[in-house]
This record gives C-alpha cells, structure tokens and sequence, in this order.
C-alpha cells in the first residue's frame, strides 16, 4: 500500500488574525479630536462598547462634541496620562503627534491595551479593517497596513457581488438556528444540528432564505424531526409539505408533468427546453442538491426534496403526491433533477407512477455529471492506449447499503455516483473483494461546474484519508478510478492533493484561466 502523506498547509508568514472582536461592555479608549476619532468611536458605539474619549473640547469636531453632549461616548480628559488606560481593554490614537504616539504606544504596553496608531504601522498592535455591513452580516478587507485606500475598493467590489437581502437571509436563518436548538437542545443533538443547518444553507438560495417565514420554519422543523426518527404523523392523515392528500378517482387531465434535468449545476449548461420548462411551471419540485444558481431561476412555487438517508422513499413519495395534487388543479409541474432524469435519478419509476394514474411525463434530458465532471477536471473517461471504455455505476444499493461493484479492468475508466458518504466502506470493498490495486489513481470531483468546484487527488489506498485530511466532502461529489486520471494531471500532485479547477469552458465570465486550460495548484489546501 502507497504510504500516506498528510496533506498538511504550508503557512505563509506576513498575515494578520482575522477575528471578530466581541465589544459588549468593554471599555475602548479613543484619543484624538479629528475625523478619524470620530469614525472610531463609531465603530465601537456600534460594536457596543463603552466609549472613554481624551481630547481637547476647542478643537474637537462637532461628531464628537455631539456624542459627548448626548452621552454616548464618555469624556475624561484634555491630555492622555497613564491613567487613562486603567480598565481598557483596547486604544486607538487617532492624533498625528509623533512624539505623543510614542508615549501612548509605550504606555500601551506597560498595560498590556492593544492599539492602534492612525499612519503608524509600527506602532499598531492591529489593523483596522475596510468594511461591509449589512444587519448581522459583516465582511472586513485588510491590505495589513499596506494599501488602506485599495482596501476600500477591493470592499465595494465585494459588496456589489453580494446577493440582494442577505442580511434578511442572515437573520431568518439566525431565527430558525434557534428555534432548532429549543427543538432539540441536546448536547449530543449538536452536530446534527449542525449538519441539518448547513445543508439548508447550501441549497436554499438567499432570496429564500431571506423570505423564511414562521410557516416555512414549521416545515422545516417537522422535516428535521423526520430526519432524526422522531415520530411522525400516522401514514395517510399527513400533509405533504402544505398539499392535502387528493383522492385518485378525482384526476382530472388538465394539468402536465415533465422530468428536467438541470446538469451537473452550472445553469449555463441546461438546455434550452429545460430552461423554458422551469420559467413557464406553476410548481417545481427540485432534488436537494441541485445547485442554487439554478433553483435561483425558479419564478413559481418551489419545494425542495427532503431527501436524507434512509428517508429517500418516503421523500420520493412525498413528491409524487405533491405532483399529482398541483396536476389534478390544473398545474404545470416541473421535476428539476440533478443531471439526468434517467440516469440514477428514478426518473423511470417517476414516468411509470405518473402512467399509472393517467399523465404522461415529458422528458427533458440534461448533461450528466458523469460524464461533464471528469471533463471539467481534466480527466478524459477514454484515452487511446490508457482506457478503450468506461463504466457509470452507484456506489451505493438501495437504503443505503452496499452496491454490487465492478471487477477491476485495467483498460477502463470507473465513474461511481452517490458513493462519497460511504467512501471508506467502498474503498475496501474494491481493493479487497473487486481486486482493484491500492496504487490505482482516483480523484473525486466534488460540485462540478459550479463557481467553487474542488478536485481531490488520490490512490485508491489513501482518498479516504485525503479527503478528511482537507476537511471532508462538499456535496454532492463522485468518485473516478482509473489510469486515465494520470494522462492530463499535473505532476507536482502525486499522490494525494486538492486542486480547484478554474476552467471556464462556458465563457460566462467566472473564474477562468486564458485560452480556458485547465490550471491545477500544488495540494497547498482548498481553493
């Protein structure tokens, strides 16, 4: 077996902490009567902090003679003194006395107060940030000291990409994490908390999330509740995601239903007749881990699958149901499927469901990411004198347990789809029942042709440990095993490494390399 090598960060000196500085009822110093004094008692009073001010009244702005007037920042005296620093947890001189920063810097560290000198980098214990707040959300650009006024259009840059009422986003999700944690307060609950939280954040888009309403929360609630086995309501007296039951022997035709499949994620790569199905639906009842970007171009009612393991039929059934109900109201219903609808995605069993009572599905094919995702890594599935086939299979049989697997050929590439969460069961049950070799190269491609795409390098003996290594999946992810992987890889990667593809074959103006080759980073960690 190839021995592994940790792929630990090589640290690059010269940064500075990124924290965020809790200020309730600390107490900041401020000296300097300018300006700039102003702006920092501002930005304390709004962390807040107890503001203590030292400076000449005659000669101060009128910012801050209105703070002292209204008592929102406390004055203590013309002159710093030493005394000035008892009980202060951090300082700022705001003043262009050099002398006078010298002493203040000095006392500073007699008492152990953090500073920070306005045009004295050698002085300062720390930077102040250029930054961007939106209620909870704040986002701070640091050049270290370098370029202070750069840092400022490097922020405006930033927040114009931001999506619109991602604070609002910021603060239902705020509300629903609580309502979780009142749910469910265990400690032992705490990482699934964690989990459930984080895929919300993953596949709802920010307009959703910043529309979260005290109903959409329920829903939520009573699907995080599912998700952990806790009682449900009894089989047949439930409502499905707001849509009441609809008795069979009511259908009535008017309504329609298609099979679309969305891709491997980058909306640029549906179809046209994809894209004018989900612009024109009522309904559309997409798959979890279709990609935000392309759940964000739904205009109509949206549901989300709440698909998780061990729950997936009765998610599928929840779906077919909600399907029928909107059809029976006259409804155009839009199945949005990750990649295509045929290939493990049970678009058979949805087209057979929807036969049996009465429509007939339209079907709309999309790339799979079977064969998009090794492209978009630079892998090719066939390679004259390397792979002359390959193969698409599940890493994972039906309720979650084990799949029947290939036998190893050397002259194929292997695709396995739906495998990442159970990597270390497959990994074995190749090398010791399949007769795959553990020096045989693999990679996993994880949120393909998406904006933040990420390729794991490996061998079949070590990806298990590669991928924990840099901190774990990003799904949904597949695993490809062959030699083929060799043919376009760079070589500083050898065994195991993280590389972000930043090829732009759509040419939509993400992040691209010129002439769109594929650039792979030595494993450094994740880009």
């Amino acid at each position: 077996m190839t021995p592994y090598t940790p792929n630990v960060p090589i640290p690059q000196g010269g940064a500075s902490l990124m924290i965020a500085f809790q200020c309730k009822q600390k107490q900041i110093l401020v000296v300097g009567v300018n300006a700039i004094a102003a702006s920092r008692c501002l930005a304390s009073l709004e962390a807040n902090a107890h503001v203590r001010l030292v400076g000449e009244k005659k000669n101060m702005c009128p910012e801050l003679l209105y703070r002292i007037q209204h008592n929102q920042v406390e004055w203590i005296s013309d002159k710093f003194t030493a005394k000035c620093l008892v009980n202060v947890d951090l300082a700022f001189f705001c003043d262009l006395d050099p002398n006078q920063a010298v002493t203040i810097a000095s006392e500073c560290r007699k008492h152990r107060v953090p500073l920070n000198v306005t045009d004295r980098n050698d002085l300062c214990d720390f930077f102040m940030t250029s930054n961007y707040r939106d209620q909870s959300l704040q986002i701070a650009v640091s050049t270290n000291g370098e370029a202070s006024k750069l840092s400022n259009r490097v922020r405006r840059h930033i927040a114009s990409s931001l999506p619109p009422r991602l604070g609002d986003a910021i603060r239902r999700v705020g509300v629903l994490r609580k309502k979780v944690r009142q749910s469910d307060p265990s400690d032992v609950s705490r990482v699934r908390r964690m989990r459930w939280l984080s895929q919300i954040c993953e596949y709802w888009s920010m307009e959703r999330l910043a529309q979260l309403s005290d109903k959409d929360m329920e829903d939520l609630l009573e699907s995080y509740h599912d998700d952990e086995g806790y009682e449900s309501v009894e089989k047949g007296n439930t409502t499905l995601l707001g849509a009441p039951a609809t008795p069979v022997n009511t259908v009535s035709k008017m309504g329609s239903i298609v099979l679309v499949g969305a891709g491997p994620g980058d909306p640029d790569l549906l179809t046209m007749s994809a894209h004018n199905a989900i612009k024109t639906a009522d309904l559309v009842l997409a798959d979890k881990i279709v990609p935000a970007e392309v759940v964000a171009l739904v205009k109509c009612e949206l549901k989300i699958a709440r698909k998780f393991p061990g729950n997936a039929d009765a998610a599928q059934e929840e779906f077919n149901d909600l399907a029928l109900a909107a059809m029976k109201q006259g409804k155009k219903v839009v199945r949005l499927k990750q990649g295509d609808p045929f290939l493990f995605g049970r678009g058979g069993e949805e087209v057979l469901f929807f036969r049996k009572h009465g429509y007939i599905a339209q079907l709309i094919p999309g790339i799979s990411s079977s064969v998009a995702a090794p492209l978009l890594a630079g892998i090719p599935l066939t390679h004259r004198s390397v792979a002359s086939q390959f193969l698409v299979t599940t890493g994972t049989g039906m309720k979650n347990s084990a799949a029947a697997l290939p036998m190893f050929d050397p002259h194929r590439t292997d695709v396995f789809l739906m495998a990442i969460h159970r990597l270390a069961a497959l990994t074995q049950d190749l090398i010791n029942t399949q007769k795959y070799p553990t020096d045989i190269p693999c990679a996993i491609v994880e949120r393909a042709s998406c904006a933040d795409q990420r390729v794991v390098w490996g061998v079949l003996g070590n990806i298990v440990q590669v991928l924990d290594s840099v901190g774990g999946s990003r799904p949904p992810g597949l695993l490809i095993v062959g030699h083929a992987i060799n043919v376009l890889k760079h070589d500083t990667l050898g065994h195991g490494g993280v590389a972000s593809t930043l090829m732009n074959p759509l040419g939509n103006g993400s992040t691209g390399t010129a002439n769109n080759v594929l650039q792979l980073h030595e494993p450094e960690g994740v880009y």
